[in-house]
């Protein structure tokens, strides 16, 4: 679990996977370095975060990629890609992003 959040940060950085796995800024660093054990809760969130962004990477440059997890997608009604893994899961982001890759919201 700890590569999985040493590559989001490396990825995102601290405060940005804070914010999309909607805890405080301090809370990824207590968990890196072990001060702080992840609950199941959490534990999910991170692995369903790790997994959007690695597919988001295979589509697009990172930077483009963190732009697209927090703006609001026509594809998921309006709502933003954070907000939907938080209220519906993976799948629905999955899918938009397989929909974004296929050129259906150019």
């Amino acid at each position: 679990m700890r590569q999985r959040l040493d590559w989001l940060v490396a990825a995102l950085g601290n405060n940005k996977v804070a914010e999309l796995l909607g805890v405080n800024r301090s809370q990824p660093s207590r968990w890196r370095s072990g001060k702080e054990g992840l609950a199941a809760e959490n534990q999910r969130a991170l692995v369903d975060l790790d997994y959007v962004v690695a597919r988001l990477h295979q589509v697009w440059v990172p930077e483009v990629a963190k732009v697209w997890l927090t703006s609001p997608n026509a594809f998921l009604g309006g709502g933003t890609p954070v907000e939907t893994l938080k209220q519906r899961g993976v799948l629905d982001v999955i899918a938009a992003i397989d929909a974004e890759a296929a050129g259906a919201y150019v």
